[in-house]
């Protein structure tokens, strides 16, 4: 089946304009499916951080929103064990005005502004709630261990 021609440009505009700190690759073989990289946001507990993600569009996309996690284990409130991210423009947000651009602009933004109020991971987002000095501290420990 013939790529859609939003999927293309999307592309394009990805690797024409890229985005500091993020990079997004997609697959030879399948260009629905995107390898990315984000660096962690400077300021953050992430910074120094590059975290790998997949990135997958459906059939259905534009309307319906990428399916996208992280591979890198990663400390964050908005971040389930497996990966999977809390974020609304994933969910009830998502518009198919949004391009994969935006979404991982959201995702970047979202590594500098944890939001336990909005958890995906309870346990973290409690430890963030009870001492957030020491949920900033783990999650640079897990950024120097698991994302270089």
């Amino acid at each position: 089946m013939a790529l859609p021609k939003r999927i293309i440009k999307e592309t394009e505009r990805l690797n024409s304009e890229p985005v500091p700190g993020i990079k997004a690759t997609p697959h030879d073989d399948n260009l629905r499916y995107f390898d990315v990289e984000i660096s962690g946001p400077d300021g953050s507990p992430y910074q120094g951080g590059n975290f790998k993600l997949e990135l997958f569009l459906t059939d259905d996309y534009p309307m319906v929103p990428p399916k996208i996690r992280f591979l890198t284990k990663i400390y964050h409130p908005n971040v389930d064990k497996l990966g999977r991210i809390c974020l609304d423009v994933l969910k009830n947000n998502w518009s198919p005005a949004l391009q994969i651009r935006t979404i991982l602009l959201s995702i970047q933004a979202l590594l500098g502004a944890p939001n336990p109020d909005d958890p995906l991971a309870a346990d973290v987002a409690k430890s963030w709630k009870e001492d957030e000095n020491k949920a900033i501290a783990t999650a640079r420990e897990w950024t120097q261990q698991y994302a270089k």
